[in-house]
């Protein structure tokens, strides 16, 4: 069975890569404005400019150190092969994760709910989206179940106590790529495998907590307050944005293009709360380690001032163990009673978890991003590349050569939107929407330096978006169109008339 994982593996990793190969290469597929952040983070603290001292960056440190060997590569190769290696990194730990997820569900519940919780992994249509760039989920997703199968492993080998250390490691490492990677943490404390003592949970808890302080204590020891502010303080006043409804979030929480997926793992949570309530002797500690961080992640989600559907790539760890176990447990009664059927079945269920997203992620591999080829082409003929070009969104300004521009003088700002947030919320007024915050002066304070000093600034929908109608006329009144006519929607850039003396 565990060729037949690779084989998964090695399918998923195809349809991550497959529209990073066109002739544009990773700037031809759709850039988020999370890739774009994170990427420009990472590469410009292996320039030695670090977040939370130097620029805001409104999450943990982790995804920057392990982007790295992306970031890094910007020094020497340059900004388009650094962001190019950083997609097809995101890619590979796909196929990882597919591995880890496959491997742990045969080492509990047998081939059949490897294979199923493999597939549902694989062809998650979210979670395929966000690991073709730098997101955070990618590392994330890798991190907490590689720690999934150190810590459970135990039950079906023999071992008396769970390999507490790594899976303290890993944890740690997930911690500081997002705060809610703590949600396996708990699952972890709260369903260890059966016989799991108090040292071993009580060695996990400090291993996690030496992994942070080697991995966070630099930066927090740089910018104690601003680290503070910005990671936890942000995250806990910021105004509703995405999805509020919260009805609205469970749809996109359980839709309709990964329904067998879903329908399955929701099946294996009811089997999971049935048992809790039976008395048996047989190891269960698997079911409630993937319950309790399925629920819990869905709880986070559903409270969240803000929600957008890639977040649901956080829920496919759990969700393709719960399904698993499902697949299981109903192929297990046909083998009970209708023995001929038994393998029908399980071919079935491996079909009929790829029918539902099927659409969703053609429409992925298919997807092009024409009006940042032209702004890369325009750019990278027209834009000298040691002038301060300044993006609203990072990635329009990575397509063309440009990292976030370094002004002597001016704030670094990396993430325009994290960046307005703080400095409304700095303010000490509370917001309910995110508009409503970057309408404040307070928000567009920062902005405003680094535009005045910048010689080319793209703005597109997310700058009019997030400049006040002040702003934007203080903005025209500056700079000059060159490229899309008036007019036009789309990525536009503005040259600043007369230039700035100052250079990046």
């Amino acid at each position: 069975m565990e060729w037949v994982l690779v084989l998964v593996a090695v399918a998923a990793w195809v349809l991550r890569v497959a529209p990073l190969t066109r002739a544009e290469g990773a700037f031809g597929y759709p850039i988020d404005y999370d890739e774009g952040v994170y990427f420009s983070a990472s590469a410009l603290l292996f320039q030695g400019h670090w977040p939370y001292r130097d620029f805001a960056f409104v999450h943990p440190p982790g995804s920057l150190l392990l982007w790295g060997p992306a970031g890094a590569s910007v020094s020497w190769l340059g900004v388009s092969a650094g962001f190019t290696l950083a997609r097809w990194m995101a890619a590979l730990c796909g196929a990882l994760s597919v591995w880890c997820v496959g491997r742990l569900a045969l080492r509990m519940w047998g081939p059949v709910a490897a294979l199923v919780a493999a597939l549902v992994y694989a062809s998650h249509p979210e979670l395929v989206l966000v690991e073709r760039g730098p997101f955070l989920e990618p590392w994330l997703n890798l991190a907490c179940l590689a720690a999934a199968n150190m810590w459970l492993a135990c039950s079906r080998h023999g071992r008396q106590e769970p390999r507490w250390g790594w899976t303290g490691i890993l944890l740690g490492v997930a911690i500081s790529v997002k705060v809610l990677g703590g949600i396996w943490l708990a699952a972890a404390l709260v369903a260890p495998p059966a016989g799991t003592s108090w040292k071993s949970r009580a060695g996990l808890v400090l291993t996690v907590a030496g992994t942070l302080v080697l991995l966070v204590g630099p930066f927090l020891w740089r910018a104690p307050s601003s680290f503070l502010s910005e990671v936890f303080l942000f995250q806990a006043l910021r105004p509703g944005d995405g999805e509020l409804s919260r009805l609205g979030r469970l749809r996109e929480l359980f839709p309709t293009s990964r329904g067998v997926g879903v329908g399955l793992a929701l099946l294996g949570l009811a089997l999971v709360v049935r048992r809790l309530f039976q008395r048996t002797g047989e190891e269960r500690s698997a079911e409630r380690f993937a319950a309790v961080a399925y629920g819990l992640t869905v709880f986070a989600f559903l409270t969240s001032p803000s929600y957008w559907s890639q977040y649901n790539a956080y829920l496919a760890g759990p969700e393709s163990l719960l399904a698993g176990l499902a697949a299981a447990a109903l192929q297990g009664g046909f083998q009970a009673h209708r023995p001929w059927a038994a393998r029908g079945v399980a071919v079935l269920l491996g079909v009929a978890v790829l029918v539902p997203p099927w659409k969703s992620l053609c429409w992925g591999v298919l997807a092009q991003a024409p009006e940042v080829v032209a702004l890369r082409r325009f750019i990278l003929q027209s834009v000298p590349p040691r002038v301060a070009l300044f993006s609203f969104e990072p990635a329009w300004g990575l397509a063309g050569g440009h990292l976030p521009p370094v002004i002597s003088g001016a704030p670094l700002v990396v993430d325009s939107y994290g960046e307005m947030l703080l400095g409304a919320l700095g303010s000490g007024a509370r917001f309910a929407l995110v508009e409503d915050a970057f309408q404040t002066p307070a928000a567009q304070a920062r902005v405003r330096e680094v535009l005045a000093r910048s010689h080319f600034v793209v703005v597109a929908g997310r700058g009019r978006w997030q400049l006040s109608e002040e702003s934007q006329h203080w903005l025209h009144a500056r700079f000059v169109r060159r490229f899309l006519t008036e007019g036009v929607d789309g990525l536009d850039l503005w040259e600043q008339v007369p230039a700035p003396e100052v250079r990046p």
